[in-house]
């Protein structure tokens, strides 16, 4: 029996090709970015419809990306604003592109769920030609789930309406579908039955094809015959042009010898002349040669007479130099002889400097270290504010911290709160801005107030943690008073344990995630905690990662990354950096945190330092 795979490619190749025109459809080039804020402007406004329309463009464009995940996020919100003005039409196509998505994810499940919502809208509507194809695209899920039976039944409610249509080639289609379904279903008779129903129909289709072309290649032959003639008398036309020409070129051919004849009479007067005009110019160079050799024996002369004067010149001038030299060497040893006495002077000063330079040297050291003795305080001050890893560890047995602060306190911290009740753990990987002592305090403001958020408020919605902590850093540094451009970058992560989702959201640092041996990278939004007015244009965003596979996670500041080493002394590189985190994200982290740790220190070796923290956190969930 023959498989049918090209149905499913022309299922496809029809839902692609509808979101195409879906997003090129305006005529206007949006990035997600534009289409949300001008999805923000139309739901102030109150126009619900327009707002989702901007909410279906952005996820458009991240599905053509093939960031499905990010691409799920935005049709949900665009699903929400059109039940407000319960746009049924707008609800219904949602369905489907969800539905869709989900299967590229291959969760059949989910698939089925959305399509079915599509196909009841459909049949409420009345709308023939969209029940057959949401028919159809419930067959292939169910197929794909191994409910060939339920997908049979399906499919020939299609194939009725098809019918009722008199649609030839959904009827052919759908046949095709159903001799694949019976056979999976191992009823061998029904596959036969409607395999033979599928040829029939495309034997007819072929054969109406051929007589179309028969058609055109008759059309064809009747363009070439005419084509034909019109060479045909192109040639003539030609064969007249070229007589005419040979004509012409006798007549300049006669002309040509006459004038031979003439150039040949004039180059023998022409060389008679020559031959005059080279006798005279032998002449002439043998009287030059002459006179060259008169001048040559004058120079001699000349030169003798120089040579004697020049002589005598050089030795006037070699005594006039002597005694100059004798003057300026006792000008020279009066002059040393004041150096020396000032340089004495001068070595005295030096000595009494130097005492001087040494009792400084000697209080600074001091200074130093006990402004040493108090930053190593604060350093344990700063680890005591940290999350234990024995904590981390128990909730997320799984999961490894790379922390390396570059000088003795860190401007990165990581922050871990375990919310009991609600089974929701919140992660995140900070990088305030500077490092050693400043970082260190933007660290511990930041630290307080994300245990207010988490801890004492309980809010575990990422994106709602990063407007919150955005507002609190803004308040504590009175912005609006000072001129402190301080603030961090972080990624943040919550984990839904009963839910088994990762949401995630970003002040401009990404998550790194792998599942099923494939990387994937979402990015933070271009705003960090703490910004100007100018950098925070909206809210931030945050994405939803579905768990219930194995699923190995990355946060992290940009330390490790922009680190400068090798023999080159380059950076690190976000490409060198993501590719190790995939060739080792199969180990345990334990090892994961190990290599980690060698790789950074063969980067730098020992001809570089560390330029910033580095912060890596990993985990398996």
């Amino acid at each position: 029996m023959r498989n049918y795979l090209f149905i499913y490619l022309l299922f496809f190749s029809f839902i692609f090709s509808t979101k195409a025109q879906f997003i090129t459809g305006s005529g206007e080039k949006l990035t997600v970015q534009m289409c949300l804020e001008k999805s923000k402007e139309r739901e102030k406004r109150n126009d619900y419809r327009g707002a989702s329309d901007f909410l279906n463009k952005a996820a458009l464009i991240h599905w053509e990306r093939k960031e499905l995940r990010s691409a799920i996020t935005y049709f949900q919100q665009s699903l929400t604003l059109n039940q407000k003005v319960d746009n049924k039409s707008g609800m219904y196509g949602i369905y489907s592109n969800l539905a869709t998505i989900y299967a590229d994810l291959e969760k059949f499940d989910s698939s089925l769920v959305f399509f079915q919502k599509s196909l009841d809208g459909r049949k409420s509507q009345g709308m023939k030609e969209s029940i057959i194809s949401g028919q159809i695209n419930i067959a292939v899920v169910l197929n794909n789930l191994k409910r060939h039976d339920e997908a049979a039944k399906h499919l020939l409610d299609g194939l009725d309406l098809a019918k009722e249509s008199l649609d030839l080639e959904q009827m052919k289609s759908i046949y095709g579908m159903l001799a694949e379904t019976y056979q999976k279903a191992e009823n061998n008779e029904k596959a036969k039955e409607y395999f033979d129903l599928y040829r029939n129909m495309h034997e007819m289709s072929q054969q109406k094809k051929i007589a179309i072309v028969s058609a055109e290649a008759d059309k064809a032959r009747l363009q070439a015959a005419l084509a034909e003639a019109e060479k045909q008398k192109a040639e003539l036309e030609i064969a007249l042009k070229n007589i005419k020409l040979e004509e012409q070129e006798k007549n300049i051919q006669n002309k040509n010898e006459a004038l031979n004849r003439l150039e040949s009479n004039f180059t023998k007067q022409e060389l008679a002349f020559k031959v005059l005009q080279q006798e005279t110019d032998l002449k002439d160079a043998k009287f030059a040669q002459k006179q060259a050799e008169n001048e040559k024996k004058i120079a001699k002369q000349r030169l003798y007479i120089g040579g004697i004067a020049g002589i005598l010149l050089l030795s006037f001038v070699a005594l006039f130099f002597i005694y100059r030299n004798q003057q300026q060497k006792k000008r020279a040893n009066l002059i040393l002889q004041d150096k020396n006495d000032e340089i004495s002077f001068q070595q005295v000063q030096i000595m009494e400097q130097n005492h001087e330079l040494e009792t400084a040297v000697n209080e600074i050291e001091v200074k130093n270290n006990e402004i040493t003795s108090s930053i190593t305080y604060a350093k344990r001050i700063q680890e005591a504010m940290l999350p234990s890893l024995l904590n981390i560890q128990k909730i997320l047995p799984q999961s490894f911290v790379y922390f390396r602060p570059r000088d003795i306190v860190s401007g990165d911290f990581y922050f871990f709160h375990h919310l009991e009740k609600e089974q929701k753990t919140v992660l995140a990987a900070v990088d305030c801005t500077g490092h050693g002592v400043p970082g260190a305090f933007m660290s511990m403001i930041g630290n307080e107030i994300l245990n207010r958020i988490v801890a004492k408020n309980r809010i575990t919605s990422p994106a709602k943690i990063l407007n919150q902590l955005d507002k609190g850093i803004t308040t504590a540094l009175h912005k609006d008073e000072t001129n402190i451009h301080d603030g961090m970058d972080l990624a943040l992560v919550t984990i839904d344990k009963k839910a088994k989702t990762l949401t995630f959201a970003g002040a401009k640092n990404p998550l790194f995630y792998i599942q099923n041996n494939q990387l994937e990278i979402i990015k933070g939004d271009k705003m960090p905690i703490g910004g100007s007015e100018k950098e925070h244009k909206s809210e931030f965003v945050e994405h939803v990662i579905d768990i219930s596979v194995p699923t190995t996670f990355y946060i992290f500041s940009d330390g490790f990354q922009d680190q400068f080493g090798g023999q080159e002394g380059r950076k690190f590189l976000v490409k060198n950096f993501r590719d190790l985190l995939f060739e080792i994200h199969t180990k345990d982290t334990s090892e994961q945190k190990q290599i980690l740790y060698q790789t950074f220190k063969n980067w730098i070796g020992t001809e570089h330092k560390p330029i910033d923290d580095v912060l890596v956190i990993g985990g398996k969930v």
